[in-house]
């Protein structure tokens, strides 16, 4: 089973809730991705996690050296005050706690935004050269298809930065 993220734009954590489909009170994903008068402003990211492969894509724009750390987001899904505290409470939890099996809504830093927004495009095809050799690709991916999947990113950052909007990530298995 693999893990899936999709990336997607939206005022304030209170509306990045709203723009999900709603099940039993469980956010169960971006509510419409993909062209029409509904859509959302999203992208499709398949199996690219916020902190490491984003992370490393941060790390070439910004000339960095990647870390762990570099990409800071904020848990929006499952809610904060519900997030167990202690390796105890973790064992306790039901074996289909959210925190457990997802989904995950996480936002993300306006660093990263600003990042991906500021990037010279001229830059574009160097930097997915690069990021597509990363070692979690596992040579399965080429320059071309990392320019497409960066330029993206790069374009949906703009119209969150120019909106005001926050980026989120929306993670389930």
């Amino acid at each position: 089973m693999g893990v899936l993220f999709d990336y997607f734009r939206a005022p304030d954590t209170e509306a990045a809730l709203r723009l999900l489909d709603q099940g039993d009170d469980v956010p169960r994903g971006p509510a419409t991705i993909g062209a029409g008068v509904d859509a959302l402003d999203a992208l499709d990211a398949k199996g690219i996690d916020p902190y490491v492969i984003l992370g490393q894509l941060v790390g070439l724009i910004l000339a960095v050296p990647w870390s762990i750390d570099l990409v800071e987001t904020v848990g929006v899904w499952p809610p904060e005050e519900t997030k167990p505290r202690s390796r105890e409470e973790i064992e306790r939890l039901p074996e289909e706690s959210p925190w457990n099996t997802g989904p995950w809504l996480e936002e993300l830093g306006d660093r990263i935004r600003d990042a991906l927004a500021d990037v010279d495009d001229s830059t574009l095809p160097s930097v997915a050269d690069e990021w597509a050799r990363i070692e979690e690709f596992g040579g399965h991916m080429d320059a071309a298809h990392a320019l497409d999947i960066i330029e993206g990113f790069v374009a949906l950052a703009r119209r969150a930065r120019q909106a005001d909007d926050q980026l989120y990530c929306w993670i389930c298995l």
